[in-house]
């Protein structure tokens, strides 16, 4: 959105794209491209993300970002929701069923202009600010994702094999195994064996 302002588009009066006025405006944009199975399926993701934050602790300088995001999609799947029960018609080109293989000839497109054109430039901008600093932080608390190699190190290790032994099953030296197992361990963010075993453990990274 904010690169349509760019090109001439005109601020909107909402400030907030994070609120319900907003966002009451643009599911009639959302209307004019998407399918309403899509706009349904995108209100019951919204719904479904909210439920797994509400469940978060997060730090103290997260909190209005958190609140921006929290209160976009909320009043977004709103909107959606509300729109959808409302019966209003929606142009048979955003209902059309297209069987698999074939093209429909209108193009699937959001119309962003028009969208930013709802809002305001600053407001767009910490709109997306706050997208940001959230995503960052769930970047952040992610687990490591593992490889079936590192994976099948930590299974032996649990299962009380030797080093040595877990070292020959999967062909390396002792003393490369020390230096995979190392590299484990920084990945991992812990000093050593039990430490890495345990948080394999309970944040289901093995079995």
């Amino acid at each position: 959105m904010l690169e349509c302002y760019l090109f001439g588009v005109p601020e909107g009066a909402h400030s907030e794209p994070w609120g319900g006025d907003y966002h009451r405006e643009a599911v009639a944009v959302y209307n004019e491209s998407l399918p309403w199975t899509y706009q349904r399926d995108i209100a019951t993701l919204f719904r479904d993300s909210l439920g797994a934050m509400a469940r978060c602790l997060i730090p103290a300088e997260l909190v209005e970002d958190w609140a921006i995001v929290t209160a976009y999609m909320r009043e977004a799947a709103d909107a959606i929701e509300d729109w959808l029960e409302s019966g209003q018609p929606r142009p048979d080109r955003s209902c059309a069923a297209v069987s698999p293989g074939v093209t429909s000839d209108v193009p699937r497109v959001v119309h962003w202009d028009a969208l930013a054109a709802l809002t305001t430039q600053d407001g767009t901008r910490r709109l997306k600010a706050a997208c940001v600093a959230v995503q960052r932080y769930f970047d952040a608390e992610a687990p490591p994702s593992l490889d079936a190699s590192e994976r099948l190190m930590l299974e032996s290790l649990a299962s009380g094999a030797a080093i040595a032994d877990v070292a020959s099953r999967m062909g390396y030296s002792e003393r490369s195994m020390y230096r995979e197992l190392s590299k484990l361990w920084d990945k991992l963010g812990v000093s050593g064996r039990a430490a890495a075993v345990h948080k394999a453990t309970v944040e289901g990274l093995i079995g």
